[in-house]
């Protein structure tokens, strides 16, 4: 899977809560949750309190419910509008902090109401005079967190996770389906081609699965080729260089355990190492496990590799006395089925 950021995209603007979740009531939601996390930066060992059904005024809290001095903070959702509505709400909420406070044998030490806006000149006034006059009333520190408080916090290096986590967050996608496997019409075309011919010369003798695994390797090649996209291209090269390395390996290796007699399951060894290895070729040009064994093919093809210890022999001698075949010019047939990793049982 890969993880790809979502709208956001780093930008801290409480609108994209709502784009996120569709809806303002999911977007109330999210900022009471981003508040509540913000706090936990601030003081660990805060809590809050599940509405059931009323929330006591609080969404977050520090102190001790059953006494002493409690500290509270209050999200509003006000994003749109700011007019006697809001102003109402900001009341409400604050007598019911206070009232359950009274109620439960607590005291409201301080009360801070959070909210996504900054206020213009009259309604920042409104609240200036309604704070005053709330704390000389009742003994309760108020304080605000408006929009520029709130990127403050989220701008400091201690809420950098939060951050991300809120306003650029990702999503897991599949990773781009494997290139479908071409069906090859004419088997005949390959018969006189240097990998069949090291294939047969290593004593095998059924190889027209190698055929079409050669064949869909040529069309990947090509098509990179031709788009020319330099990442591609870089990264059919690695691929390239990987699964000869592979070959490289256990040809030596077969070679130290059988001095003279022939490299019996050298070609087995190395198409379960190729099998084994595929998920991690470079995943731009989707090559299936198909073209990873064509891949093979087209390196023996090239001269370059074999099933034999004398595979160099074989291919000196086949370039002298035939032209290697060519891509084929017919319409080429896709197998409407994608290939799936692991999911091939070829070579």
């Amino acid at each position: 899977m890969t993880q790809v950021p979502l709208v956001g995209m780093g930008t801290i603007n409480f609108e994209f809560f709502k784009i996120k979740t569709g809806s303002v009531d999911g977007a109330r939601a999210q900022f009471e949750e981003m508040i509540q996390d913000l706090v936990g930066i601030i003081h660990p060992d805060f809590s809050t309190v599940e509405a059931n059904p009323g929330d006591w005024g609080i969404d977050a809290y520090l102190g001790s419910l059953t006494g002493g001095d409690v500290d509270v903070w209050q999200s509003k959702y006000f994003i749109d509008d700011f007019g006697a509505s809001q102003k109402g709400q900001i009341r409400e909420a604050y007598e019911q902090a206070l009232k359950c406070a009274r109620r439960e044998g607590y005291t409201l030490a301080s009360w801070t109401l959070c909210m996504p806006r900054n206020l213009d000149g009259p309604n920042e006034k409104w609240w200036t005079d309604w704070k005053k006059g709330k704390e000389k009333a009742n003994s309760v520190k108020i304080s605000l967190w408006n929009q520029a408080k709130l990127r403050s916090l989220l701008l400091s290096e201690d809420a950098s996770s939060i951050r991300n986590h809120y306003f650029n967050p990702t999503v897991s996608i599949p990773d781009m389906p494997y290139r479908p496997t071409v069906s090859l019409a004419d088997f005949d075309q390959y018969e006189g081609a240097l990998f069949v011919r090291q294939l047969r010369h290593a004593g095998m003798f059924e190889y027209d699965d190698a055929k079409e695994e050669f064949f869909n390797a040529e069309i990947l090649s090509h098509e990179v080729t031709d788009k020319a996209v330099v990442e591609e291209m870089e990264a059919l090269a690695r691929s390239k260089a990987e699964l000869s390395s592979l070959w490289a390996q256990r040809f030596n290796t077969s070679c130290q355990v059988n001095p003279t007699g022939p490299l019996v399951g050298l070609y087995v060894d190395v198409m379960d190492a190729v099998r084994d290895h595929h998920p991690k070729l470079p995943a731009s040009i989707r090559s299936g496990l198909t073209h990873a064994f064509g891949m093979v093919h087209q390196r023996v093809n090239d001269g370059r590799a074999g099933w034999a210890r004398d595979y160099r022999d074989v291919a000196k001698d086949h370039l002298q006395s035939s032209d290697l075949p060519k891509m084929p010019s017919h319409k080429i047939e896709v197998d409407v089925t994608d290939e799936v990793a692991g999911g091939e049982t070829n070579g």
